[in-house]
């Protein structure tokens, strides 16, 4: 009689396992086709032909550029009424071991509308609100980068283009010089929650 309980009970077992396997499957496919999942082992194998490489959120292994090199995100939705924070960890690699040598560095939001058409503005068509222009020297290693941005407008870098709806991340090493090596690792772009009494 036990015997057959066990066994009952197995089966039973059994197919709740397989569906949730099954249901994690399905789930990973449509993530995975949808863009919001991205699995990749070596990053610098993913490079397009405008040297754009997919980033993943998270602790990642770092993405590196030699000379003047974008790095971008997949579209990601954003709720402009909500605020979002923007940090990465950068370092700059000079060519002959001068650790007195810097590279410029870039990193914020491009803006894009409903449709998935990209904003531009005359004041800031990106929006670099973790680092605009900052140069970092090689000998201080990485550098933690952040920023926040928020709310609709053209006054200041930290709001979104008025219509903005997705967003990519965007990161522009090495500008404008070709002797550098640059790295860039912990991309992370999160929405702040909003707390509240009751």
């Amino acid at each position: 009689m036990q015997d057959r309980a066990f066994i009952s009970a197995a089966k039973i077992y059994g197919r709740i396992i397989v569906s949730v396997l099954a249901v994690i499957g399905m789930v990973s496919l449509g993530a995975m086709q949808g863009g919001w999942l991205v699995a990749t082992a070596d990053a610098d194998a993913h490079t397009n032909d405008a040297g754009q490489v997919p980033t993943v959120t998270g602790e990642t292994a770092p993405l590196s550029g030699n000379g003047p090199t974008t790095v971008t995100s997949q579209l990601i939705p954003v709720d402009p009424s909500l605020t979002y924070d923007l940090s990465a960890e950068v370092r700059s690699l000079a060519a002959k071991g001068d650790d007195r040598k810097g590279a410029r560095t870039y990193l914020g939001v491009v803006a894009y509308d409903k449709d998935g058409k990209r904003l531009s503005s005359k004041s800031a068509p990106n929006r670099y609100v973790a680092a605009d222009d900052y140069y970092l020297v090689a000998a201080r290693g990485w550098a933690p980068l952040s920023g926040t941005v928020g709310g609709e407008g053209n006054d200041v870098h930290s709001q979104f283009q008025p219509g903005t709806r997705f967003v990519r991340v965007i990161a522009l090493l090495n500008n404008r010089d070709e002797t550098m090596k640059s790295e860039i690792r912990n991309i992370r772009f999160t929405p702040r929650l909003q707390m509240g009494m009751k």
